[in-house]
């Protein structure tokens, strides 16, 4: 079977069709590797998704989150048999549920849960060792500090900024703010080299806090390097000595080239690749919950 997909527990791949997460983006999701039966950073995906229902107010306690949480386990354990695979992708969506013709939502709304596991994306393989080439998007970031850093059901800014890549050798592109400033890619955090210190763009005002970004800066940290979180202009990143992307399902991907109107190069260096090390390592050993093989 090419995918499974459960709705509230059960194998589906239909929601009513005034649920709230499609009627107006009212939900959460998290994208996750599966990797030889194991959940990678299941424990940051889990702890960015408690503090998205909490701050999104679908829940109303930690005590809800978790239990809620415990529910979609399970479920994803479900699905996991029925995949059959040790390798995938996992989704996992929660929206505030159906109800409510406006947009106040109704305090009896019962959350949806959609946990779905779809096949490991082909052909990215060598891209992290061969780099990644980049454009500028015209497209940029929205600011709403309330939503800032949460992986909340409206990403049109995405959409919209992803659709500009549409050459197949361009593999992602560069966002930036309403002040022009550098925030992440369409689907990937940021980090630049400059000295030997790794810079990544502050996400106060727009973006996704990534569960892969924070495990690398913790990574880095552990290991000596340098870590700081700051506002990055077009010419910082210009005048970078490496650059580097991250998310949950390509690890770290190097940035080699910028092909726009403007055009940069950057060689992957020797900081980048010994993350690459690193993160692989850590990933091997990490103790990783669920184990669902």
């Amino acid at each position: 079977m090419d995918s499974i997909t459960l709705v509230n527990g059960q194998p589906s791949a239909l929601v009513e069709a005034f649920d709230r997460g499609l009627a107006y983006g009212d939900g959460l999701f998290e994208t996750i590797a599966l990797v030889q039966g194991q959940v990678q950073l299941w424990q940051a995906h889990r702890q960015r998704f408690i503090a998205g229902l909490l701050s999104l107010n679908i829940v109303t306690d930690t005590a809800c989150a978790e239990a809620l949480i415990n529910t979609l386990t399970l479920e994803l354990k479900t699905a996991y048999v029925l995949f059959d695979r040790p390798d995938g992708v996992i989704k996992i969506t929660v929206t505030r549920g159906t109800g409510g013709r406006g947009y106040a939502a109704p305090r009896s709304a019962v959350p949806t849960r959609i946990v779905a596991i779809m096949p490991w994306p082909s052909g990215r393989e060598l891209l992290s060792s061969t780099g990644v080439r980049v454009r500028l998007c015209r497209h940029r970031w929205s600011h709403n500090v309330a939503l800032a850093g949460i992986k909340h059901l409206n990403r049109l800014d995405q959409v919209l900024a992803r659709s500009e890549c549409f050459d197949e050798t361009i593999h992602e592109g560069i966002m930036l703010d309403q002040n022009g400033g550098v925030v992440s890619g369409a689907m990937s955090n940021l980090f630049i080299e400059v000295d030997g210190i790794l810079i990544t763009p502050k996400l106060d005002q727009c973006g996704i806090k990534g569960t892969m970004a924070e495990h690398i800066i913790a990574m880095a940290q552990k290991n000596g390097i340098r870590v700081l979180h700051q506002r990055v202009s077009l010419n910082d990143l210009m005048k970078a000595d490496a650059v580097f992307m991250t998310n949950s399902i390509n690890g770290i991907w190097p940035v080699v080239e910028l092909f726009d109107d403007v055009s940069s190069q950057w060689p992957i260096s020797n900081l980048t690749l010994s993350l690459q090390t690193t993160l692989a390592n850590d990933l091997s050993h990490q103790t990783l919950v669920p184990k669902i093989c």
